[in-house]
């Protein structure tokens, strides 16, 4: 059981850290929390600020993963390994950062008999005359909602699972009208093909890799029909609007 949608915008927003603009260096401080490698405010505005003047580069996006991965803003991790994994050429490193990407959801993941939590954020900006809750606790409670419909197993998490969950997830977020990012409208493009579960199965193969192998020898032809549509249609960057702080900026 969860609790009404309403009650858990209440408690994200609750629970988030209020920042203004010119409190990010309290922003980061605060995310490295009991991190056991912080590193410097200031070299950490700089790692976003530099993948924002080169948006189009999977090298940003491997740095921004990697560095979130340590905060208590996995949400972040999240997203900017997916899309260094769609962006870069290099499948060896694409494979070990799907694992990572695969493995900070699985930490997110908890259920206690009925109860299910989410935790990607603890410490999301809250813009005080926005008229909705952050991006951060959007995608949390599309994520716990998603949870919530698929039935699978979340401890261990199995690829299938987080592939449904997402799905639910992307559908969520297109009923609720929430704002789009390039990801999401790549992902919205991959599930109009009809190839949303052979992507995820494609972008977290390392990180169960006799699940993936098993799945694959059972669906070979539609692996493939996948990796062709994905030869054909290239994710291609126009802006950052996945970043956190180009929507930051913009809110």
């Amino acid at each position: 059981m969860i609790k009404p949608l309403s009650q858990l915008i209440v408690g994200i927003m609750i629970c988030a850290t209020v920042l203004g603009q010119n409190a990010k260096h309290s922003y980061y401080e605060a995310i490295q929390q009991g991190a056991k490698n912080p590193i410097q405010s200031s070299q950490f505005k700089k790692i976003e600020e530099d993948a924002l003047k080169d948006f189009t580069r999977p090298e940003s996006y491997d740095l921004l993963a990697i560095t979130f991965g340590n905060t208590t803003e996995r949400v972040w991790a999240v997203i900017y390994g997916e899309v260094y994994c769609n962006l870069s050429p290099d499948a060896d490193r694409r494979m070990q950062l799907g694992t990572l990407v695969f493995q900070w959801y699985e930490k997110a993941f908890v259920r206690e008999g009925n109860q299910m939590t989410v935790t990607l954020s603890e410490n999301a900006v809250v813009n005080p005359r926005a008229n909705q809750p952050p991006f951060e606790s959007n995608f949390e409670i599309s994520l716990l909602l998603g949870s919530v419909a698929t039935k699978g197993a979340f401890n261990p998490l199995s690829i299938k699972t987080l592939a449904d969950t997402r799905r639910q997830q992307l559908a969520m977020w297109n009923q609720k009208k929430l704002p789009k990012t390039e990801l999401i409208r790549w992902q919205e493009a991959i599930a109009t093909a009809g190839h949303f579960e052979d992507y995820n199965y494609w972008l977290f193969e390392n990180a169960r890799p006799e699940e993936f192998n098993n799945w694959k020898a059972e669906h070979q032809s539609q692996y493939n029909a996948w990796l062709d549509w994905q030869s054909k249609h290239k994710f291609n960057i126009k802006k950052p609007d996945f970043q956190r702080i180009y929507l930051i900026g913009r809110n």
